[in-house]
């Protein structure tokens, strides 16, 4: 189970595609000159009956989805790439951070890769089952199969300096804290069929709450403690981060469709596509009974973000806080979800939309392909390059 360049084809054309539950989309990058350039883009509305309770229930219905935004977003090219890099959605994703640490018997020697790999192996064993204790908790004994879905240096030091990539360096005492992330095999095993009825060369599958974290290392943030509040159609992610390194994140079922259904109950003769439209216009907030509806979800979300810091002892005061996802395309929603958030602090803060922290010109609907197609690349420079900065949100490849 250890990682292998050889394994990361050479390709200069690609697909990034992001399987959401309510939609799926699409894009097409270029790598010319180490520039990365987005060709074709296009997003599909996912049927209902392809997801229930948030899992696919109907794989062939995914794939015709993803095969119709492949499709649209090729019309102005000749050819669709054969190599894709994909999310992995889930909302039972397990987390566990661990930390290992040792003393080298030759302070003097290089670190090599192989090293590297060798001290993560080393604590795949505890972490495992110490995600399986969290998911019998979380999910009941059903979901204790468990399968590593990706490895990621998170953190690491030698002689006690920070270091963003080992490879090169020497020293006696080294520590280095993996982010692993498990899903339930059930849930792996669907996935793997989706990829496998599409006949592409897939480059690798990213879990979802990796992918965002990637645009705050391409922005002027990376310094700074950051809560990343992604709110989806049947679930949502929470992600903190201080000084470009994930110390942890979270995923509830709950989302934006639990928002319609609160806001439903009120205005029992609206249909869903009715909610969607008001939910992109201010007049939504006119309705005293509507914004009761919205701010009974933000304060669940809310209640969410810090249950989740108390139960897992996360000391962290963040300054940022970045939005995803179509609702808070509302500038009053955004204003009326912050404005909870720094009540319950205490404190201002700064909040944006995920996709306007950096210099790149981005849109809502494109920040998880983007972020996709940044691993994509940076991957495609591990196999030409072992020396870059390899061990930051680059997965490890596991046979």
């Amino acid at each position: 189970m250890s990682f292998r360049l050889t394994h990361i084809r050479d390709y200069h054309r690609f697909i990034a595609i992001d399987l959401g539950l309510y939609r799926v989309r699409a894009g097409i990058y270029d790598i010319s000159e180490s520039a990365l350039t987005c060709t074709g883009f296009s997003s599909v509305r996912q049927s209902r009956k392809n997801f229930y309770q948030g899992t696919i229930a109907d794989i062939s219905g995914v794939v015709r989805s993803i095969e119709q935004s492949l499709i649209q977003s090729a019309e102005s090219s000749d050819t669709i790439p054969s190599d894709v890099i994909m999310s992995f959605p889930s909302h039972s994703f397990i987390s566990d951070s661990i930390t290992a640490q040792y003393i080298r018997a030759d302070k003097d020697s290089i670190l090599t890769m192989n090293e590297i790999d060798g001290m993560i192996k080393r604590t795949e064993s505890e972490s495992f089952e110490r995600a399986r204790a969290k998911s019998r908790k979380q999910f009941g004994v059903i979901n204790d199969d468990l399968r590593l879905v990706s490895s990621t240096i998170i953190d690491i030091t030698i002689d006690w300096r920070t270091i963003t990539n080992p490879i090169g360096f020497s020293g006696g005492r080294i520590r280095l804290t993996v982010l692993n992330i498990f899903v339930p095999s059930s849930e792996f095993n669907i996935i793997r069929s989706v990829v496998s009825s599409l006949g592409k060369k897939i480059i690798s599958l990213i879990p979802e709450p990796l992918i965002l974290p990637k645009l705050i290392e391409a922005s002027g943030y990376i310094t700074e403690s950051i809560c990343i509040v992604d709110i989806w159609y049947q679930h949502t992610t929470i992600t903190l981060m201080d000084s470009n390194r994930i110390l942890g994140f979270e995923v509830f079922s709950c989302g934006t469709e639990m928002l319609m259904e609160l806001i439903s109950f009120h205005g029992k003769n609206l249909s869903f596509l009715q909610i969607e439209n008001m939910l992109c216009s201010p007049e939504l907030f006119k309705n005293e009974k509507y914004r009761e509806s919205l701010d009974e979800f933000f304060l669940y979300i809310q209640d969410a973000l810090f249950g989740y810091l108390n139960t897992e002892h996360i000391n962290i005061q963040f300054n940022n806080l970045f939005l995803h996802w179509n609702i808070f395309e509302n500038n009053a929603i955004l204003e009326e979800f912050s404005k909870i958030i720094e009540e319950k602090l205490g404190y201002e803060i700064n909040k944006k939309r995920i996709y306007q922290i950096g210099d790149e010109t981005l849109h809502h609907d494109d920040c998880m392909t983007h972020g996709l197609a940044l691993m994509a690349s940076e991957l495609l420079l591990v196999k030409k390059d072992p020396l870059v900065r390899i061990l930051r949100y680059i997965l490890y490849q596991y046979e």
